[in-house]
């Protein structure tokens, strides 16, 4: 009894390995971020263009999240997790030969297109074989070691950029989500427990589940808290203006900004370990309010800063360990409330919002830099984003007691 535990275990830590590397190859992409000021001066780009490419090719990739948590109760999760890797190789490939807005916009848009499937079906993958009260640490891992990959990205590519040039850095950095595309689809398709398609003999209709989950408690409102953390306290928005901030408003070269933004992106992988592992004790929810409250001050603190300094790096450092922790505890809390065949389906809708308003609050953000020519106005409507959605939060605490 004892060796077939131990065989389960090993079963389950393996795929959380793999399923997490993937995800680690999806935050090297979003490490590219750190490139941004690079590619907006060669291509000629003004912030609401830089804006609207971001967002539009966000919200293709965002869209297209609940197509494939709809095609995994077709098509096996592993292969479109393979196949989101291949994507992603092409995209950024794409995005070092681009020479114009329409280029890079393209570019982006396969990128993202094959960042979609990486959510929906890790998420389920992963909670497939990890219980209730071991499901915040398991997520906390898969999100936490893969955001070594936001610090992975900057470094290397920064290096990269400053001896071959950014495209050159881009071109390098296709090749690994290749390899761990092809991996994927090998490795997850030849286990003793393979990870088949979503759909459950006897399930209900794709209607009668939709219906369903918009009736379960707490569902409607994480989501909303999501799509108001897309655009104030999330990963994605902070990931986004904050190289450009340590760009254009602190004035930071090449080297500081690369080697400030990295440090500071140490606290986006140990917030989702540590955070994820104490709330399946202390409670998912209880967790991400505080994590939320003390991120949108952390968030409407920032424009205080002027110049480089360790309370600049102590700043980001705490912004991303609670920052970065806040879909892991969102979406434990979802695992835990939704029947196992829906989960696909709920993690669908979730990154599909949060993308979709994502997209929106980066063109907004970006108009509203260019706009008042500072950050401060656009860190300003983030952290009110951030605030409303712990209000939400609090509600929801109050109501689940956890």
């Amino acid at each position: 009894m004892q060796g077939s535990s131990e065989a389960r275990m090993r079963s389950a830590n393996s795929v959380l390995a793999v399923t997490t590397l993937s995800h680690m190859m999806q935050h090297i992409f979003v490490g590219t971020s750190i490139l941004f000021p690079l590619i907006i001066t060669d291509l000629s780009l003004n912030y609401t263009e830089f804006g609207i490419v971001i967002a539009v090719s966000s919200l293709i990739g965002g869209l297209l999240q609940i197509l494939f948590s709809v095609a995994s109760r077709k098509v096996a999760r592993h292969v479109l997790l393979g196949l989101g890797n291949t994507l992603l190789s092409l995209g950024t490939f794409l995005t070092g030969l681009a020479r114009n807005l329409t280029h890079f916009l393209g570019a982006r848009t396969v990128a993202n297109v094959g960042v979609a499937p990486q959510h929906p079906m890790g998420t389920t993958i992963i909670a497939e074989r990890f219980d209730g009260k071991s499901i915040g640490k398991a997520m906390g891992i898969h999100y936490g070691v893969a955001y070594v990959g936001n610090i992975v990205g900057p470094l290397f590519m920064t290096y990269l950029a400053v001896a071959a040039g950014w495209r050159n850095a881009l071109f390098v950095f296709s090749v690994p989500a290749l390899i761990v595309g092809l991996t994927v689809i090998w490795y997850l398709g030849e286990g003793k427990k393979p990870i088949r398609p979503g759909e459950v003999r006897g399930a209900p209709s794709l209607k009668s589940d939709v219906i369903t989950l918009t009736k379960t408690g707490s569902v409607i409102q994480i989501i909303a808290v999501q799509a108001l953390i897309s655009g104030g306290i999330g990963l994605e928005i902070i990931t986004t203006y904050t190289p450009l901030f340590l760009a254009d408003a602190l004035k930071l070269d090449v080297y500081a900004r690369g080697i400030i933004y990295a440090i500071g992106l140490i606290g986006g992988v140990m917030g989702p370990v540590l955070l994820g592992r104490h709330a399946d004790r202390l409670g998912h929810l209880k967790t991400a309010t505080l994590s939320a409250g003390i991120a949108l001050i952390l968030v409407y603190l920032l424009p205080l800063h002027s110049s480089a300094s360790l309370v600049l790096v102590l700043h980001l450092f705490a912004l991303g360990f609670v920052s970065f922790a806040l879909p892991t505890l969102l979406q434990s809390h979802l695992v835990k409330i939704t029947r196992e065949h829906k989960r696909d389906l709920v993690a669908g809708m979730f990154f599909t919002v949060s993308y979709g308003f994502n997209s929106l609050w980066t063109v907004v953000t970006g108009y509203m830099i260019d706009a008042y020519s500072s950050f401060t106005p656009a860190f300003t409507m983030m952290g009110t984003l951030g605030l409303m959605a712990f209000v939400i939060l609090v509600g929801q605490m109050r109501k689940f007691g956890s």
